[in-house]
């Protein structure tokens, strides 16, 4: 999976614009589109980190998965898009976004350590080295909690999404949203509703916080105009679970997991 930089720069695209991106994310509209420079080749499921550049503070502030590859649409700058200029972009599950104003997570000065060429470039959708990636994604896990970042093989394999499959995406983007996954914490605990299996009762200090979340709504029932309820559609589940639950084209719902665990669990030994 590559991992690629996109950038934000007040200059070009004023905060009261991502302000605007920042509260729709914050409500749950976690895809939203965002500038990827002249890279055209950014495959789905790639990783992508975004960036402050310009005056003041800079550094990382937010992450997600690409879920749709790059397209021309006109220009994010308003005085370049009066002239027909175009830009391309790609749709990314943010599955972080932090005000950058008050939460930037990682410092530029910090990002040195792992790569001195890709942080100041003049252009979004820079290709990030696998070396530097690996050591940006640690980072960010320890300053973020490490918790509810999302799956690239759950995105799908190509940009020519089949029916179903944009829903897939949204259905992902839900369960991987920070509010509505804390949401659901608050009301179910962080104990597998399929199993009962407890990370941190399990794994000490290593595991607190650690659990996946699953949407209950079969895709059949979900519209466009769908507003998830955290605690009445989403559910905690280990990761075992969770891959369980999506096994076969057909999701199982907890109970009939459930019922598999009571009939085949008891075959498990130390």
């Amino acid at each position: 999976m590559s991992t690629f930089l996109l950038t934000w720069k007040p200059d070009e695209w004023g905060y009261e614009k991502l302000q605007e991106r920042l509260d729709a994310h914050a409500s749950g509209e976690v895809i939203q589109r965002w500038s990827c420079g002249r890279t055209k080749n950014i495959p789905v499921g790639s990783r992508v980190f975004l960036t402050k550049q310009g005056k003041g503070h800079k550094g990382i502030f937010g992450s997600g998965h690409v879920t749709k590859e790059p397209f021309e649409e006109p220009h994010f700058n308003e005085e370049k898009r009066k002239v027909g200029k175009t830009s391309l972009y790609v749709m990314v599950n943010f599955d972080r976004l932090y005000d950058p104003q008050s939460e930037i997570k990682i410092d530029r000065s910090e990002l040195e350590a792992f790569d001195s060429k890709v942080w100041d470039s003049q252009g979004s959708g820079k290709t990030i080295p696998e070396e530097a990636a690996s050591n940006l994604e640690g980072l960010w896990l320890e300053r973020t909690g490490g918790v509810g970042i999302p799956y690239a093989d759950e995105f799908p394999e190509d940009s020519s999404v089949k029916e179903g499959a944009s829903k897939r995406v949204l259905v992902n983007a839900y369960e991987r949203n920070p509010e509505a996954r804390e949401r659901c914490i608050r009301k179910w605990g962080l104990s597998c509703a399929v199993c009962n299996f407890h990370f941190e009762l399990f794994y000490g200090q290593l595991g607190k916080g650690y659990i996946h979340v699953h949407h209950l709504k079969p895709l059949s029932e979900i519209r466009e105009e769908y507003e998830i309820n955290p605690e009445e559609d989403l559910r905690p589940v280990c990761p075992n679970c969770h891959s369980m639950l999506h096994r076969n084209k057909q999701v199982l719902s907890i109970e009939e997991l459930q019922m598999l665990v009571r009939i085949y669990g008891g075959r498990v030994h130390s």
